[in-house]
């Protein structure tokens, strides 16, 4: 066995966190990251666990759904800074382009002509 799923082992009195299970010698043994890399977790120990491979299937589906929504917002607030750069009205269920949008910026350096 790996140092480091012999250390999780060890540290966690050799039971899964995730069911409570004990483990046994023919279980397959995953290391896990508690709150997931792509989640800004960190690769140290504190933020590793070792899993069932079942049990960490089923917490990496639920990890993958936060990802989701952290890379499903991410992609909103770009969007949403698009759409703020151009003056725009819909019609008919269609957004139509007007023009840029002027900012306060650009006027007060002088940049805004009529």
């Amino acid at each position: 066995m790996p140092n480091r799923k012999a250390k999780l082992l060890k540290l966690q009195k050799g039971k899964c966190p995730w069911c409570g299970l004990s483990f046994q010698e023919w279980d397959v043994l995953e290391v896990d990251h508690i709150i997931p890399r792509a989640l800004s977790g960190k690769d140290e120990y504190k933020n590793l666990q070792l899993l069932h491979r079942h049990c960490h299937d089923e917490k990496t589906a639920i990890d993958l759904k936060e990802i989701q929504k952290k890379n499903h917002s991410k992609f909103l607030e770009k969007l949403s800074q698009f759409w703020k750069k151009f003056d725009w009205e819909w019609i008919n269920d269609i957004p139509n382009f007007i023009g840029h949008a002027v900012r306060k910026s650009d006027m007060t350096n002088g940049q805004h002509t009529e």
